[in-house]
């Protein structure tokens, strides 16, 4: 995470917005005053607090950003081989992952409760434009796939 620009918020409590699951990974990787703060108090996190409460696992300068990113994915690729670091990590984040894998339009219309808000799609111009003045990205971008 960029440590100069970047932030980490989910403000769902001050729109009114909740779907059942939400609330099932903070809750399965964050301490409950983290996760409380995070969904409760839609406190907005600086990637320094990011990264002190363990909702990152790191934080970098801009200039710095790609080397960092490319070292972690270092770090963790011989551990990827054989999968056990995926069905690991399924174990320890495994309830949560259910809960949202269950998180459809036709199933958040069959059982969960309705928004107080209705969402509009933006142009998709409109979101680059977005996306390019929150997180200027390198030319080469390495996106790292966290699924597991």
């Amino acid at each position: 995470m960029n440590s100069e620009r970047s932030f980490f918020q989910m403000p769902l409590i001050n729109i009114g917005l909740h779907f059942d699951g939400i609330g099932a990974l903070p809750k399965a990787k964050l301490v409950p005053k983290v996760a409380r703060k995070l969904l409760l108090e839609a406190h907005k996190f600086t990637g320094k607090e990011a990264f002190e409460d363990g909702i990152v696992d790191a934080v970098a300068p801009p200039a710095e950003i790609f080397n960092a990113a490319m070292q972690y994915a270092k770090k963790w690729q011989s551990k990827s081989k054989a999968d056990v670091y995926g069905v690991l990590r399924g174990e320890l984040v495994g309830e949560a992952l259910v809960k949202l894998k269950g998180v459809s339009y036709v199933h958040s219309k069959l059982i969960s409760r309705r928004p107080k808000v209705k969402l509009e799609i933006l142009p998709a111009i409109y979101m680059k434009n977005i996306f390019r003045t929150v997180s200027p990205l390198p030319s080469e971008t390495i996106c790292l796939n966290d699924t597991a």
